[in-house]
């Protein structure tokens, strides 16, 4: 071998700095081979993408922040935040986010993924997550991929063979997020698995302009304004 040949290097895990992988559900690969599942952390692509996104947002910029967690995952670390909740929707203590037992503006950042798809009425979903948030709060909105369907499908009842899903959102999820929340600045981010080298968007809804450019400053080109008014 040639003393300039370098050895590719590993793929590590955001979250655990695993080097380790193995098949996601089901068995699956990522389209190009690779071993999607973490073996240390579990966490799949999506979960690495947007960890990637949180760290660039500077989790210590969290440590005075309230907040809660629809649905456990391990995007994010409860450890970042002064307080942390985890709401799994079915078991003790677990919420209805369409009807979230909280008081107006009681945490700072509202973490809610992969759970939307699974409500009946997301436009009220969507106006309690914001409505718990404070004036500066951020909700981080993830759900399956809407760029790769043209038109959100939605059964109008949890579809069993689809786990438990009321829609599949597609690219118009733009137009109901304007219908449902006028005014609120939606930001998409697109990013990247280090791992398997696949790209996934969530979202982004700052409470103010103050939260929204402190966003835009971190993110920078991954992050876009998708819906709601132009002006910061």
């Amino acid at each position: 071998m040639s003393q300039n040949a370098s050895t590719p290097t590993a793929p590590r895990c955001p979250i655990c700095a695993g080097t380790v992988f193995g098949p996601g559900p089901k068995g699956r690969t990522a389209p190009n081979g690779a071993m999607p599942r973490c073996a240390g952390c579990q966490s799949l692509e999506r979960h690495r993408i947007f960890r990637v996104m949180f760290d660039r947002l500077g989790p210590a910029s969290f440590a005075r922040w309230a907040a809660i967690q629809f649905s456990p995952d391990p995007t994010v670390d409860p450890s970042w935040f002064a307080s942390h909740e985890l709401s799994v929707y079915g078991e003790p203590g677990g919420l209805d986010i369409q009807s979230i037992d909280r008081p107006d503006a009681a945490y700072d950042m509202a973490i809610c993924s992969h759970v939307l798809e699974h409500v009946g009425d997301d436009r009220a979903a969507l106006h309690e997550l914001l409505r718990i948030l404070r004036r500066d709060g951020l909700l981080y909105l993830a759900f399956p991929d809407p760029f790769r369907e043209d038109v959100t499908r939605d059964w109008g009842f949890p579809k069993p063979e689809k786990h438990g899903h009321w829609r599949v959102y597609g690219a118009d999820v733009k137009e109901r997020f304007a219908k449902y929340l006028p005014g609120q600045p939606v930001l998409a981010y697109r990013g990247q698995d280090p791992v398997t080298g696949e790209w996934e968007g969530a979202f982004l809804l700052p409470r103010s302009d103050v939260s929204r450019r402190r966003v835009e400053a971190a993110l920078g080109s991954s992050v876009s304004l998708f819906s709601g008014p132009a002006g910061a």
